[in-house]
């Protein structure tokens, strides 16, 4: 357990750029999130910390988002994703 508070604070931080990126307002922004919080902690951690908080905020945008589907964009985009993704 984590007991330093300049971490909660870094944290706290952190979070908040990433979760203001993601709403489309701090553009490129979010990278400052992980080399913030390896001030406190390593690098590792500090992106062990992030990326479930990161994964839990794009589960809840798509489940927000998941009747708003338009299957024509989906069929053109799917493929080169999936081309970008193997690549």
């Amino acid at each position: 357990m984590i007991n330093d508070p300049w971490f909660y604070l870094a944290s706290t931080i952190a979070v908040l750029i990433a979760g203001v990126a993601k709403g489309g307002l701090g553009g490129g922004i979010a990278v400052v999130g992980v080399p913030l919080m390896a001030m406190v902690v390593s690098p590792a951690q500090a992106a062990a910390i992030l990326l479930p908080i990161l994964m839990a905020m794009d589960a809840l945008a798509l489940r927000a988002y998941w009747n708003d589907l338009d299957n024509e964009n989906l069929r053109v985009l799917l493929p080169s994703a999936l081309d970008g993704t193997l690549l």
